[in-house]
């Protein structure tokens, strides 16, 4: 496969949401989705009713406690969220990852109190290596927000860091809307398209953040390729895009969209290197110990904007 638009952040009536589970997958088939992560608040309840033959879906949970929201997919057993303080979450995340899941950071500088009450991050994450994702964009995409921005720094000073954290987009689904402008996650799923290997995709790092356009790139160097989330060697590497601007063009707004430019960013948010929206390969040496990702930029109604971001490649 190659790039499939994805919603990992999902609710029903099985929590705060309004969708029967099955309205849910109805709902996100005809949005062309090829796959949606149930992630109720606190509880597994609606897992029973998801039906596969509608849309294949990843069983989760959305951990909701007054110190943050983490998402937990795909773990066989279940671990206790509810003694979770800022102090032990290393424990908890690792627990998680003992039992077959992976975990994700949900809107970590949504509105908190007294609005949001624990929609922040405030839980005190000492190995990073165990979180698996970050939500960077979150919900309605009509404007990139004060929120958004916070958590795109905040991804990019782990990345920084030398922690492989994949990047994805939350809509934070919970009713049918009337209007508004939402995005996806892009994933490189290998092989069917089924949980195990949406999982594994998510953990490999190849995602993709996007307000509609498919955006993605392949690395090309003696004679091999490689992709999103993938490890290389420094050295000269020819970047091959992939751009599809009209992807999901009908989840667009009223807002008026152009795209313009290729960014291609590392360490520290410096870009290194500029093209036309429209260039397919361009050459780029890689140094060692700094990560790669691409960014496709736009204007949204005369501002400027970036529309897509990639994971990234890391030379080590």
């Amino acid at each position: 496969m190659s790039y499939l638009p994805c919603e990992l952040h999902c609710h029903t009536v099985h929590s705060d949401g309004a969708f029967q589970v099955k309205e849910l997958l109805e709902s996100a088939k005809a949005d062309h989705l090829s796959i949606i992560a149930l992630t109720d608040h606190n509880t597994f309840s609606g897992h029973a009713e998801l039906d596969d033959t509608i849309l294949p879906a990843i069983r989760g949970i959305e951990w909701t406690t007054y110190f943050g929201h983490m998402l937990v997919l795909g773990a066989k057993e279940f671990v206790d969220w509810r003694d979770a303080v800022p102090t032990n979450i290393d424990e908890k995340i690792k627990a998680v990852k003992a039992a077959g899941g992976i975990v994700g950071i949900a809107h970590p500088f949504q509105m908190g109190s007294p609005i949001c009450t624990g929609g922040r991050w405030e839980f005190k994450v000492n190995d990073w290596q165990n979180v698996d994702y970050i939500e960077i964009w979150h919900e309605d995409l009509t404007r990139i927000t004060s929120e958004n921005k916070k958590s795109l720094e905040l991804w990019t000073s782990l990345l920084d860091k030398g922690y492989k954290i994949s990047a994805t987009y939350g809509r934070d689904w919970h009713r049918k809307e009337a209007s508004g402008h939402y995005g996806c996650t892009y994933i490189d799923i290998d092989g069917d398209i089924n949980e195990e290997n949406a999982l594994c995709a998510i953990k490999q790092g190849k995602t993709v953040v996007s307000s509609g356009a498919k955006f993605f790139f392949n690395l090309h160097r003696d004679g091999n390729t490689y992709s999103i989330g993938d490890r290389v060697q420094n050295g000269n590497y020819t970047f091959s895009f992939f751009t599809d601007l009209h992807s999901r063009q009908k989840d667009a707004g009223e807002e008026s969209i152009r795209c313009k430019k290729i960014k291609i960013v590392t360490n520290g948010s410096k870009t290194v290197l500029e093209t036309g929206f429209d260039r397919r390969k361009l050459n780029l040496e890689l140094e060692k110990k700094h990560w790669y990702r691409a960014e496709l930029w736009g204007s949204v109604d005369g501002e400027d904007q970036v529309l897509a971001i990639t994971s990234p490649v890391y030379c080590e």
